[in-house]
């Protein structure tokens, strides 16, 4: 019986680790061009604000493993710092392949490529 119990408590807590909830919307730290980056999470869907336009799409997580699926966005004009800043940040969107979540700031990483957020609180 102590065994099924240690075995429901390890179950348990693993399945906290690896289900770390993202729901929420982070700022992006250091952006380029001081330019309004933002991402959001919402059960199985991501948005935010890529500088000048609104983006959203779906993605999946598993452990620490995350994979954004194809986005869409707005189609607004902007200066043209902000427009390169947004364009590089949707590539490097694209090269995510894994994420850590530390307190308020997530981290996001792949292919060299690593985006650092901070978690907004609510009513910002």
């Amino acid at each position: 019986m102590k065994k099924i119990l240690s075995l429901c408590g390890v179950l348990a807590l693993s399945a906290c680790v690896n289900t770390a909830s993202l729901n929420g919307e982070y700022k992006m730290l250091n952006a380029p061009e001081n330019a309004e980056i933002t991402i959001g999470f919402e059960g199985d869907r991501y948005f935010g604000n890529a500088a000048i336009n609104r983006y959203f799409g779906s993605f999946e997580k598993e452990r620490n493993q995350i994979k954004f699926g194809p986005s869409g966005a707005t189609m607004m004009a902007g200066p043209e710092k902000l427009m390169k800043a947004e364009r590089q940040y949707l590539q490097d969107l694209s090269k995510i392949t894994s994420y850590t979540l530390d307190g308020d700031t997530l981290t996001l990483t792949g292919d060299g490529t690593v985006l650092t957020f901070e978690k907004q609180k609510k009513g910002k």
